[in-house]
């Protein structure tokens, strides 16, 4: 955070009073750890909290409270098992969303931001780098995730959703948005109510490509 925030001008936006205050971004993940040090400014720094997750023939387990496929109540946006491989990546990327302890001198970005905590993963055994179980998420659980948000615009002040996932491999939108309709639906109906979708660009490390929502033509892709 020391060294991107200057390079994408944050630091700038800060001093110009554009800190997040007063808006909400919705992190589709792992879930987020919200007793963390760095979410520890003396308020609930997550506002709303939801967990999409399956228990499929092909070998998944759902991580959701109680084993269930879904779930709104107070304490669904936690983080999946640390034990699990990949369950710290949602606080990690909540941090640099919205991280803010009250002394710094590192913040995430918009750092006066409130969250919304929703988990779309679910556990997969023997893909760890150590052939321990990890986490992988299905399309269908980042689309919940995406009505789920949608269904919250009364509600909160959101401004963006932020899913840091990809899979596939795409070389133009156009085929892309073909074979993502569903998920380009989602997006388009948060899009109408004025919450973009902003996905990474570049998780899967290729150089001339992206792969999937980040290249479906109306979410906003960030490298």
């Amino acid at each position: 955070m020391a060294s991107s925030v200057p390079v994408i001008g944050a630091d700038a936006a800060w001093a110009m009073g554009y800190d997040g205050s007063g808006q909400v971004v919705a992190v589709l993940d792992t879930g987020v750890d919200k007793t963390h040090p760095f979410f520890a400014t003396g308020t609930n720094k997550v506002v709303s909290e939801a967990c999409y997750s399956t228990t499929g023939t092909n070998g998944s387990t759902s991580v959701c409270p109680g084993g269930m496929a879904e779930s709104t109540v107070p304490g669904s946006g936690l983080n999946c098992d640390m034990g699990i491989y990949g369950c710290d990546h949602g606080t990690h990327v909540a941090g640099t969303v919205a991280g803010d302890d009250g002394v710094g001198p590192n913040f995430g970005v918009a750092r006066g931001a409130g969250l919304i905590a929703v988990q779309v993963f679910s556990r997969f055994e023997g893909c760890s780098p150590s052939s321990g179980p990890c986490v992988l998420s299905y399309d269908t659980d980042q689309m919940k995730g995406l009505e789920r948000v949608y269904e919250l615009r009364g509600s909160y002040p959101i401004a963006a959703v932020n899913i840091s996932i990809g899979g596939g491999r795409y070389y133009d939108e156009a085929s892309c948005d073909a074979d993502n309709p569903d998920m380009k639906a989602a997006v388009d109906n948060l899009r109408s109510v004025g919450i973009a979708t902003i996905s990474s660009s570049g998780n899967q490390g290729y150089r001339d490509s992206m792969g999937a929502p980040e290249c479906i033509s109306s979410v906003i892709s960030v490298g």
